[in-house]
């Protein structure tokens, strides 16, 4: 992708909304050179050095900065009267300013990553000053720079400070050029371009230009990393988003209170403790589950308590890195999988999880594909004392990932929406054994509608049939699977022992209706009947090939849909970011299930869904984010039914599973017409419709125990 494929307006104002999401971040993730003049360095580093940024430069991306230091009175006075030379005076001021950041423990962090970036060229620095230091250097632009030969300048008030990109801060205005747009655009760019290469080479006469001080960078070397590879981005601060920096007086924390839990995280807390910390929070997705553990957590953790955290994947990792950072002060994280090894080295982890007083207050974050590992298990210091937490702790209760329930640990808290494992029992019960009950009460979807945590939905469920070639297919599968059921060995009070054969059957089976040829010919009607332009659609597909046909079949009407997937080509990031950005269709595969959130979503089309209620729960939970100027969502689903069951019984347990699923959708929809339509719909078939009651499903579990996949 480029700099040209950005929706960028001509003009921003931040009383209109966020220069940093609308703006900033999505040229940044395009960009591989941004060229910046600003006022002051102090108050401009802070903000150049966060998450953002350190992925630019991961992706190769270069940063020059031209700026003024801060100069006192006496420094402004010595040069005027001749007693010291600029370059003294430069040197001293940056020092200063140098000083003050490694001085602060609160960005400690970020002034590591600054004096890395420094170290290895990434971001370079000059220095302005006006003739005898008579005025400040104050010219405001910016060029973004792409590989393409795309560049987008940009000239206003608008200073790289927190008070200067985001909304509640300073009242700004921003003018944007793009290079590629003939005439004025066009022109404006290389002019902007010019006056900064000009302005970095010192060829702008009413003004000089110093280099960087060695001094000041030898003094950053020393808290400068041998290589980016060792800057954590999660364990920077964020300014654009939390801080709030002001020009002469360096960095200071967030002014924004710490949250309170809701009345329902309250009471989920009061009832775990009544529990003798054991059990597990059924909450519905979005309903903040993750807040609740965290206000259990911190209590817990003071003043040097020590926790572990585990999570099914290194999405989820990410988020909860940036929680636990935001959430729990002088925190010490250590984050184990997920491409992150260091926790092997030196007893790191025994040490960290030690009993011992005195320690601070600890986290290890783990993913459970390495959690479940010898290696992991045996550096543990194990007892009582730690605080285990499991988010998405359907997850732990596979084969592989039960093996971390072995950990003997004190406090235990379970997390998630649909926390029984369908189809398997064992699964389940290892899970409730570990971690004990759910705590009561649950609290469910409309719970969490009707306190306004989730917008509500309207439903649309859409019949289809499988194609003659997908029914006999259907068919043939079917019959393979009653025979293997009729040779499954039973439990004691009959029921059958699934094997690991008939579970492939099944699931097998399942994508033949989750792949029908007839979804694709829907999804394109629906979007060319209902999409527009200023909305957010998200539509789930079975596979790459599935997702593949759709964004084809949508382009060839003249719509441009992104991708979002684990094997992706390209930077799966700046697509969603984008995507959050500026909108438009999302085809995506099941890595959307959990731990990535996108509010903006406005609608969605679900073209593959499982038996399991969980992975429809859970996709329903993401369409119902609360955003600003979100007051609902659209929910679209392809329901596969038989044309007749005469002609076709051997689908009524696929009329059957997705019945349920849909009945489980309409009956919590604002439109009551839903269930009419589902109704109607089983009386036509011939199907009384009290069979499809919401009942428990015997459906497969789709968690694989393949290595760590992440």
């Amino acid at each position: 992708m480029s700099l040209a494929e950005l929706n960028i307006g001509e003009e921003y104002y931040t009383s209109d909304g966020n220069l940093v999401d609308s703006f900033y971040r999505p040229c940044l993730s395009m960009a591989r050179r941004y060229d910046r003049a600003v006022g002051f360095f102090r108050s401009s580093i802070f903000l150049l050095v966060g998450p953002d940024i350190i992925e630019f430069v991961k992706r190769g991306g270069k940063i020059r900065l031209a700026c003024s230091p801060v100069l006192s009175e006496i420094d402004i006075q010595a040069i005027a009267d001749g007693y010291a030379k600029k370059d003294e005076v430069a040197t001293k001021a940056i020092c200063r300013d140098v000083d003050q950041l490694l001085a602060c423990e609160s960005i400690a962090k970020n002034t590591e990553a600054l004096a890395t970036l420094i170290a290895i060229g990434a971001i370079e620095v000059k220095l302005i000053f006006f003739p005898e230091a008579s005025g400040e250097f104050h010219s405001k632009l910016g060029v973004f720079h792409d590989d393409q030969g795309n560049a987008i300048s940009f000239k206003g008030s608008v200073n790289e400070s927190w008070t200067g990109w985001h909304e509640r801060g300073n009242n700004e205005t921003l003018d944007v050029f793009c290079g590629w747009k003939a005439g004025r655009d066009a022109r404006q760019v290389e002019r902007n371009d010019k006056y900064f290469n000009a302005l970095w080479n010192g060829e702008k006469k009413d003004l000089e230009v110093l280099d960087f001080p060695q001094v000041a960078k030898d003094r950053l070397r020393k808290a400068a990393r041998s290589s980016l590879d060792y800057i954590e981005p999660d364990d920077l601060k964020d300014y654009f988003a939390v801080g709030h920096d002001v020009a002469n007086q360096g960095p200071v924390e967030s002014h924004k209170e710490k949250r309170k839990p809701y009345l329902h995280q309250q009471i989920a807390i009061t009832n775990w403790e009544k529990q003798h910390c054991r059990g597990i929070l059924e909450h519905a997705t979005g309903s903040g589950k993750t807040f609740t553990a965290l206000t259990a957590l911190k209590k817990h953790l003071d003043p040097d308590g020590v926790a572990i955290v585990l999570v099914p994947d290194k999405l989820l990792q990410k988020q909860w890195s940036s929680e636990i950072c935001e959430e729990i002060d002088d925190i010490i994280l250590l984050k184990v999988g997920g491409d992150h090894n260091r926790w092997k080295k030196d007893r790191r982890l025994f040490d960290l999880t030690s009993p011992l007083h005195g320690l601070g207050k600890r986290v290890v974050l783990a993913t459970m594909q390495t959690a479940r590992t010898d290696t992991f298990l045996s550096s543990l210091n194990q007892g009582e004392h730690l605080m285990i937490i499991a988010d998405e702790v359907h997850e732990i209760g596979s084969r592989e990932n039960s093996k971390s329930l072995s950990i003997e640990s004190g406090p235990r808290l379970g997390l998630s929406a649909t926390p029984k494992r369908y189809g398997d029992p064992e699964g389940t019960a290892k899970i409730l054994d570990y971690f004990g009950a759910v705590v009561q009460p649950p609290y469910t979807l409309v719970d969490a509608i009707n306190d306004e945590r989730l917008v509500p939905y309207e439903y649309y469920p859409r019949a289809i049939n499988l194609s003659a070639e997908e029914a006999d297919l259907w068919a043939e599968e079917t019959d393979k699977i009653s025979t293997e059921f009729a040779r499954s060995r039973r439990t004691s009070d009959g029921r059958a022992i699934v094997s690991k054969f008939l579970q492939i059957l099944i699931i097998q089976r399942s994508r033949i209706a989750k792949k029908a040829r007839a979804k694709i010919r829907l999804s394109v009607e629906i979007i060319k009947k209902n999409y527009r332009t200023e909305e957010s659609w998200l539509i789930y597909c079975e596979d790459q090939f599935q997702l593949r046909e759709v964004m084809d079949a949508l382009r060839q009407e003249g719509f441009s849909p992104l991708e979002y997937h684990t094997g992706m080509v390209g930077d799966s990031t700046a697509t969603l970011e984008h995507f959050k950005n500026f909108g438009g269709i999302l085809c995506s595969i099941r890595c959307l299930d959990q731990g990535v959130d996108i509010p903006q979503i406005s609608h969605a089309l679900i073209l593959a869904s499982s038996q399991n209620p969980r992975q429809f729960i859970q996709r329903r939970g993401r369409v119902l984010r609360t955003c600003a100027n979100k007051h609902k969502a659209v929910i679209y689903d392809a329901v596969v039914v038989p044309i007749s069951i005469e002609r076709e019984p051997e689908q009524l347990s696929l009329l059957k599973s997705e019945f349920q699923r849909s009945l489980q959708f309409a009956k919590s929809a604002l439109n009551s017409s839903a269930a009419i339509e589902l109704t109607n719909l089983a009386i036509e078939l011939g199907i009384d419709p009290d069979e499809f009651e919401i009942i428990d499903s015997d459906g497969i579990e789709d968690t694989q125990d393949d290595p760590e996949n992440e």
